[in-house]
């Protein structure tokens, strides 16, 4: 066998033969290598082919089981919940059935309440009817004339300065000792009015003194210029006394516009229209 030096040459070789020689070329360069191939993982022993674990591993895993269902034979804590639902339902029908009752008993009283309250009419009054001619209430009747100038008389106001009689009311216009004039109302609605006052300074001319008015006049003057005109009683509109020279004359006034004068009797004098 050869023998190496301590560099591992050949004793004896000539390590720079290839040089002496003359020669250029390069040492060949070493052949590439071809990568190693990994060995294969060693195979357990529990992965070898026809293992129980292999066999397990490619076998399809099966669906579980159903569960089983629950009925109030099988499950003791199901029956107790279902006979409390039971009880609630029950006792809210109860809850209701009590509770209809009491609103039925309520909505009785309420209309028990309601009928014994009066409603009041809220509607205007429908104004009475006025009377005309020497109907009912007329104040051109002896005792209804008679007793509005009483009216006017006992509240001592003044004398008659002005006076007009109709069959629904009567006004009147008096001069007081303050020299004023008041405009006074007797009707069949309102009874006694009084409304404005002068100012003082008119003269206590041609006043009417309430015992010169007969209370038969406005009756019988009515009647008697009705039937001379030919119309009913209840074409008079008013009538009028007044004073002139001391003595006293009525005026009738008709609808129509016709007028008859008379004297303090009520007797016709004249016909003016």
């Amino acid at each position: 066998m050869p023998e190496y030096d301590a560099f591992g040459r050949e004793i004896g070789e000539d390590t720079l033969s290839q040089w002496k020689q003359g020669s250029s070329a390069l040492p060949p360069e070493p052949a590439p290598q071809r990568p190693a191939t990994p060995a294969p993982a060693a195979v357990t022993a529990g992965d070898q082919l026809g293992s129980p674990a292999a066999a397990q591993a490619s076998l399809p895993q099966a669906a579980p089981a159903p569960r089983a269902r629950r009925t109030p034979a099988s499950d003791p804590g199901l029956r107790r919940r279902r006979r409390r639902r039971g009880t609630k339902l029950g006792l809210l029908l109860v809850a209701g059935w009590i509770a209809f009752n009491l609103i039925g008993t309520l909505v009785d009283k309420v209309e028990d309440a309601a009928r014994t309250i009066s409603v009041p009419n809220l509607s205007p009054p429908t104004p009475a009817e006025q009377p005309t001619g020497l109907g009912a209430g007329s104040l051109l009747r002896p005792a209804a004339f008679q007793r509005a100038l009483g009216d006017i008389r006992r509240r001592d106001i003044g004398r008659l300065q002005h006076l007009r009689v109709a069959p629904e009311r009567i006004d009147a216009t008096l001069h007081t000792p303050r020299s004023t004039l008041v405009n006074v109302q007797v009707s069949t609605a309102d009874g006694f009015q009084r409304f404005s006052e002068s100012s003082p300074g008119f003269p206590a001319t041609n006043t009417i003194p309430y015992g010169r008015l007969d209370p038969r006049v406005p009756q019988r003057l009515t009647r008697a210029a009705a039937e001379r005109l030919g119309q009913p009683e209840t074409a008079i509109n008013y009538l009028v006394p007044s004073r002139s020279d001391g003595a006293v004359t009525w005026g009738a006034y008709f609808k129509n516009g016709a007028i008859f004068l008379a004297d303090a009797r009520g007797r016709i004098t004249r016909r003016i229209n």
